[in-house]
């Protein structure tokens, strides 16, 4: 009596347990351009809810996450904030067919610490040219890391590149520049609008005309072979009013009908 009453009970537990079952859950992982880290982080917590995938993301400079990914750095989902370095991934065979696309933008800035002695809003060449005088000028890697090459671009379009060249400190990626104006380290910096809006030790006292430089845009495509279920349905998820409103609330631009 008792093996058959435990028989019954393991019998059972098996029928239930294969009803309350979850389904399974698959990894993904993301690399992200570094002034991403926000705006990806809060569409990562969405994703996550909503599917039950877990997502993990590494931020950097895009010509860093590119190069990685070239060396056969393992991913499934590159976004950048640049369309040349998409393009070198592209080149070399290593983008899914028909997986990129483009839908965010931002804007670029030049910012000074908060408490700096410096008018909150500078307004043209003549008064930057003055403000650029009074100490060092961080900027992104200004031949690698797209943040740098657009700053590059404004300051050549306004004719202040050579006179500023020798007081720029580059860095590895805009989230380090961003931290050098913080710190009080430099006098000011070019990075973009978002990540002035995520650090309240900087101030922006400029705003760069997008017609001083190229377009600032963020592709994003799937590392070829990685086009598994789960990964197309994040990229999926990426074009969604969801996703487009965390961009939005982070001060990015929603480039709509873009792909």
């Amino acid at each position: 009596m008792l093996r058959s009453y435990l028989s019954v009970l393991v019998l059972a537990t098996g029928i239930f347990g294969a009803a309350v079952s979850p389904i399974r859950a698959e990894q993904i992982s993301i690399f992200a351009a570094a002034s991403l880290h926000e705006a990806v982080s809060d569409i990562i917590s969405r994703f996550e809810e909503k599917s039950g995938h877990m997502v993990t993301a590494s931020f950097a400079g895009s010509s860093t996450l590119a190069r990685q990914i070239a060396y056969g750095a393992p991913v499934d989902v590159v976004m950048l904030a640049n369309v040349n370095w998409m393009t070198y991934l592209d080149d070399k065979g290593l983008l899914a067919e028909n997986s990129q696309s483009t839908i965010f933008g931002n804007e670029l800035v030049l910012v000074v610490p908060a408490d700096a002695a410096v008018n909150s809003d500078v307004t043209d060449s003549s008064e930057l040219s003055e403000l650029l005088k009074t100490g060092k000028l961080a900027m992104a890697l200004v031949e690698a890391v797209p943040a740098g090459i657009y700053g590059k671009e404004v300051l050549q379009s306004l004719g202040l590149w050579e006179a500023t060249r020798p007081k720029v400190v580059e860095t590895d990626n805009v989230r380090a520049a961003l931290a050098l104006v913080a710190l009080g380290e430099v006098a000011a910096g070019i990075v973009y609008a978002t990540d002035a809006a995520v650090n309240d030790r900087v101030r922006i006292v400029a705003r760069f005309s997008a017609g001083l430089h190229s377009e600032i845009v963020y592709p994003a495509a799937v590392i070829t072979g990685q086009d598994r279920p789960e990964v197309v349905e994040f990229m999926d998820y990426m074009e969604s009013d969801a996703a487009k409103d965390a961009f939005a609330n982070r001060g990015f631009v929603v480039l709509e009908g873009t792909q």
